[in-house]
Formats: C-alpha cells, structure tokens, sequence
C-alpha cells in the first residue's frame, strides 16, 4: 500500500492550472485508490517478433499531446527502502530492482521513473528522477548486476523459440520456478481460450474477421 500512497501524493486529478490549492493540501487526506490509471499501447519488435503491448502507468507529465505521432511524457511512480551509505548489499538490492523498473518501462516507452525513497516505517525521505534510457548504463557502471543487451538478446530469443513452440490452437502456459534455470512450455486445452478471453472480445474479433472477408472479396 505505500506504492498506492506514494502515488496518490504525487499526482493530481487535473491540470496544474485547474486545481486549487485546498485541493493539494488535501492529498495526505486521500484515500488510497488504484482504480484510475494510464495505459500505454505500444507496438515494438525483438528480433523477427513484432508485438503490441499494453499496460498501466501512473502519470502523465503536462498533458498528453494531441498528436498520436509525439511521444507522452509519461512518468512511472517506485517507491524503494533509503539506502543505507557504505552497505553494499542495499546497492546491489536496488540495482537488481532498477532491472525490473526498466524493464517495465522501457517496454512501455515510459521516459522517466520517479523513485521515492523511504525509511523501514514507510516515512518519505527524498524522490529521485530516473531516466529509463539511462539505467543500463547506470547498472554497467555500478555493480554489474544486470546488462539491458543481454536482457534484449536473450527475449528475442525466447519469443523465437516460443513462436516455434506454440502451434495451433488452444491455451498454453509459459512457467518459469523460481531457482531454476529452465522456462517450461505447455499446452493445457487443446481448443479455446480458457477464462483468459472475454466472450464479448471474441465475438468483437470474430466481427473484425468477417469485415475483412467481406472488404478481401470486395463485398
């Protein structure tokens, strides 16, 4: 719950402009919500593999330009325990998690990342501005403890072998336990989808494919 509380303190409903300033001292009052969010929709590519994202984020800085073609200033909200000086172990701890907030947000093509740093008992001590593009090189002159190059290389990789390994229909399951240096591959149905679809995106695909038969046979 402080990631939620961290959030709700650092962003506001409106505009800078439109918010008065009753409404900003008032934030520590807040009661913590995570049901509005941002979704970015990318479409990228890893190697031979193309693929559309979608996912949460949690501000905007500004707002959002109207043009689909300029990029949005999105802004990812961490919060992470305040470092303890001369322990080494707390910076490779953070280090580790640095790979997890970049790689979230460089997928999403999320520019910044604003870390709150805070005490054992959730206390905020201090907020640090990450940039995303930045952090790979920050982890190759640190500790060492991830390098984004082979986190790239290695999921083109594994998106190549699983378009390999995928065939037909039916629902599959990708498991990886912890410890193991191995990712499991399997088929659980051989038809369907499972719960994963919704009946009504299904039936809204199965429309987009009629639209296209009929525009293919010039109907």
């Amino acid at each position: 719950m402080l990631g939620y509380k961290f959030e709700t303190l650092s962003v506001l409903k409106k505009p800078w402009a439109e918010v008065t300033r009753d409404e900003i001292e008032a934030r520590e009052a807040e009661v913590v919500n995570n049901h509005a969010q941002y979704c970015s929709i990318v479409r990228t590519g890893f190697g031979a593999t193309s693929l559309i994202i979608a996912g949460e984020v949690d501000a905007v800085l500004g707002e959002k330009p109207d043009n689909p073609e300029t990029a949005v200033p999105w802004v990812e909200l961490k919060t992470a325990q305040e470092l303890q000086h001369g322990r080494r172990g707390d910076t490779v701890k953070f280090e580790r998690k640095m790979l997890r907030y970049w790689a979230q947000s460089f997928l999403l093509g999320v520019p910044t990342i604003a870390v709150g740093f805070r005490t054992q008992d959730g206390r905020l001590t201090r907020i640090e501005e990450f940039q995303t593009q930045r952090l790979p090189n920050q982890a190759k002159n640190g500790q060492r403890t991830w390098d984004g190059n082979v986190c790239i290389n290695f999921t083109a990789a594994f998106l190549n072998v699983l378009q390999q390994t995928v065939k037909g229909e039916g629902v599959w399951r990708i498991v990886h336990r912890k410890g193991e240096r191995r990712i499991h591959v399997y088929q659980t149905t051989t038809d369907g989808t499972g719960a994963i679809l919704k009946p009504s995106f299904k039936l809204h695909r199965e429309k987009l494919r009629v639209l296209e038969v009929s525009q293919a046979l010039g109907r």
